[in-house]
């Protein structure tokens, strides 16, 4: 703390001094005196406004601060209380036979024993796999289970084949410690420091947990800034979902788009991506150790990164030699033909437009398509991916609290 808590003594010879300073009537003073009462009596006054001194700027200054001192100063600031133990969330992968029903409740396992549980109800599609998002059961650092962990279910529907999370459970964390509470506060006046694309990705972000990102998206007919939403699996928002999105976060709007006002009463235009369409075909060889099936999934899953829409640039291209290495690098692939690979040149993306695999044709050397177990050509349509979004949770909790 600022004040330093000076001992009776030290009080006393300071009274004593000033006291000799000022008066040449006093020659001495003997412990047993009167004055010697007076100054001890003085001291001791001044030590204890010395420590209520201190009590209050525990309750001004965080870097003094501590325990419930340190709630009452971020509660005087505004700030979000001091976080408590919550659990982490990611999304698992299943394989499973087609039609296979994942109720919302299945619990997951993790190697290491931490539980988590689906948030909806999932049906395995077409492609024999998909993702599921899911939240654990206990709470704190621990239940930040790392990737590749989650490998078993808890009473399996029928039809389970294998599961497993490809990205590591984040989120979980501990009650929020003395330090740690102290540097938030101290950051807290830095929250609003984030340039206005950033700001309005954490605000959806909060109200709809699958907006991934936001692009400009121009001037539509009506004068209204448009904004691109991305979602974390591809998906497109509903109407519904963009109505509430836009209700919910028309009072963090700046001045310049609350004057856009119009009829419809929302001075922006949320719109999905216009997705431009990639086909891949290609002919290769295959170890015959391998099953065809997971080898085409590994393909699919390699190729989906490399649209990765956290980071991708709207004016960016697609480069056909990355797709090419990619399903090269899988394992089982013993080679894949340059000479019959599509597409056989880049892509450049136009503005406001993110590519998405839509076909996806694996081929023998002899170019016989290479059916998968269901019998069923690979025609794949990439809507089952995930990206996780990054959301700041002192943000939300400290400058959006009313959402």
């Amino acid at each position: 703390m600022i004040t330093k808590i000076i001992p009776i003594d030290t009080l006393k010879q300071m009274f004593v001094e000033i006291l000799l300073n000022k008066t040449d009537k006093i020659s001495d003073i003997s412990n047993e005196s009167v004055l010697n009462g007076i100054a001890y009596g003085c001291s001791k006054l001044a030590q204890r406004l010395l420590v209520n001194q201190g009590v209050v700027e525990g309750h001004l200054f965080p870097d003094t601060a501590y325990g419930d001192y340190l709630d009452n100063i971020a509660a005087s600031r505004g700030i979000a209380p001091r976080f408590t133990s919550f659990g982490s969330t990611t999304y698992v992968r299943v394989q499973a036979a087609i039609g296979t029903t994942y109720s919302s409740g299945t619990t997951f396992i993790s190697s290491n024993g931490i539980q988590f549980v689906s948030t909806s109800n999932y049906t395995v599609g077409r492609d024999g796999y998909g993702y599921i998002k899911v939240n654990s059961v206990q709470g704190g650092a621990a239940s930040n289970v790392d990737a590749l962990t989650i490998n078993t279910v808890s009473n399996p529907p029928v039809g389970h084949i294998a599961c497993t999370n490809e990205y590591a459970a984040t989120g979980g964390r501990d009650n929020e410690s003395d330090d740690d509470f102290r540097i938030r506060i101290k950051a807290s006046a830095n929250q609003l420091a984030r340039n206005t694309m950033a700001y309005l990705e954490q605000i959806f972000m909060k109200i709809n947990s699958k907006v991934l990102r936001l692009h400009r998206g121009g001037v539509d007919e009506n004068g209204r800034i448009c904004l691109i939403v991305v979602s974390i699996n591809g998906q497109d928002f509903t109407t519904a979902e963009f109505d509430e999105i836009l209700s919910q976060s028309e009072e963090f709007l700046s001045l310049n788009e609350l004057s856009r006002q119009t009829v419809s009463g929302f001075p922006i235009s949320l719109v999905n991506p216009n997705w431009y369409p990639i086909d891949i075909d290609f002919r290769c060889d295959i170890d015959p150790a391998y099953d065809q099936a997971s080898v085409r999934r590994n393909m699919q899953i390699a190729v989906s990164k490399l649209f990765d829409y956290r980071y991708w640039n709207t004016n960016g291209k697609v480069e056909w030699e990355n797709i090419l290495y990619a399903i090269r690098n899988t394992d089982g692939v013993r080679y894949v033909s340059d000479a019959f690979f599509l597409p056989k040149s880049d892509i450049n993306m136009t503005n406001y437009r993110l590519p998405r695999v839509r076909g996806f044709i694996v081929r023998d050397m002899d170019g016989g398509v290479l059916s998968d177990n269901y019998s069923i050509t690979s025609q794949f349509d990439y809507t089952d991916y995930f990206f996780p979004n990054s959301p700041d949770a002192n943000f939300q909790q400290s400058v959006i609290t009313t959402i």
